[in-house]
């Protein structure tokens, strides 16, 4: 019994490091984005919609390397997980539309708080779907 509640804590003490990690990772991205987008288009003029889509990569990118090498210290095949990381963004993302819909288009919910509600929904099912399927 006593392995089993040090086995317990181990894995809870393990998978709390990771999602504080990915949330780092997170905040990390957020900065990559934005300061993309921010610096194409005030200082280089370049088109919003544009500016838009190469800070979104660039932190995709970010995230990819940083949560395969850092937050989960996967050794697997990079394209494998690369796959994996497109399909996990794909269906967090579905299930954060869908949870947002219900909130705020179905029970009415302030935009802002189903926003957040989601986002929280978001990261939750993606470190899991990562953890597991994408970084096993």
């Amino acid at each position: 019994m006593n392995q089993f509640i040090t086995n317990l804590k181990n894995t809870f003490y393990r998978t709390t490091k990771q999602f504080v990690k990915f949330g780092i990772v997170g905040i990390i991205n957020t900065i990559i984005t934005l300061s993309i987008i921010f610096i194409l288009s005030n200082y280089y003029d370049v088109h919003y919609i544009i500016s838009n889509a190469i800070g979104y990569i660039a932190g995709f990118i970010n995230s990819f390397i940083m949560n395969k090498f850092w937050t989960f210290k996967s050794k697997g095949n990079v394209f494998k997980e690369s796959i994996w990381f497109i399909i996990v963004f794909l269906i967090s993302y579905g299930i954060q539309l869908i949870v947002l819909y219900y909130l705020h288009g179905i029970l009415n919910y302030n935009e802002n708080l189903s926003q957040i509600l989601s986002m929280i929904v978001y990261t939750v099912v993606n470190f899991l779907l990562n953890k597991f399927l994408t970084f096993r």
